[in-house]
């Protein structure tokens, strides 16, 4: 029997209506129906609770439906692939930090005295690293922070950006060529706080996600 009438043979036996196990199983009872019906499968955190809820095994719950159980397959693969590219992401990023962190702490002398082609390809890397970091961003569970944690995030930001700002001050002309190069130092800085921040933060989602 697939998953689907199983659950629902299992609510009709304790005489429960769909809202009844939304209610217990803290769900809509549009996503009860959804998983009734076949249009949707649960997260394996919830199939554990419907295992629970009904007092069956999650074998009774998941034999003979291979779909379903392909299903969770593919979702594995995909989660393990995204943990993947996170802990790469965040290698990546750890270099960039050290780089970021010279560069307000030395300058850019050594790099400015290489040939064009030299500087060039060090411009190219550090695009690539600096493209990382936003990539990192957007991997972030940012819900997995909490909301306290997110406005401490914020302010270490404000904290880190005022340091570098002072750590990496360079005095500019006062015409609109020193105004654009002006811009761009402060997006290089605001670049190397975000990643100072997310080497710093983001570790313990690095060691999660990596085990």
């Amino acid at each position: 029997m697939e998953f689907a009438k199983k659950i629902k043979q299992y609510r009709a036996q304790n005489k429960w209506t769909q809202q009844e196990v939304a209610i217990k199983l803290d769900v809509s009872r549009k996503t009860v129906s959804s998983w009734e019906n076949g249009r949707s499968y649960p997260d394996v955190f919830m199939l554990v609770r419907l295992s629970d809820l009904y007092h069956v095994s999650l074998d009774d719950l998941l034999r003979k439906d291979h779909e379903m159980i392909d299903n969770y397959k593919q979702e594995h693969m995909a989660s393990a692939k995204k943990d993947r590219n996170f802990t790469s992401a965040y290698l990546i990023n750890v270099v960039t930090s050290l780089y970021f962190l010279w560069r307000a702490l030395f300058g850019t002398g050594m790099i400015n005295q290489l040939p064009p082609l030299g500087r060039t390809v060090v411009g190219v890397i550090i695009g690539l690293l600096s493209f990382n970091t936003y990539y990192l961003l957007s991997q972030v569970n940012w819900r997995g922070l909490g909301r306290g944690n997110q406005l401490s995030l914020v302010l270490t930001f404000l904290v880190v950006t005022v340091l570098l700002t002072k750590l990496d001050f360079t005095a500019l002309p006062r015409t609109s060529y020193g105004f654009g190069l002006g811009m761009g130092h402060g997006v290089v800085i605001a670049l190397s706080a975000i990643s100072l921040i997310e080497t710093i933060w983001l570790y313990p989602q690095f060691r999660q996600r990596r085990d």
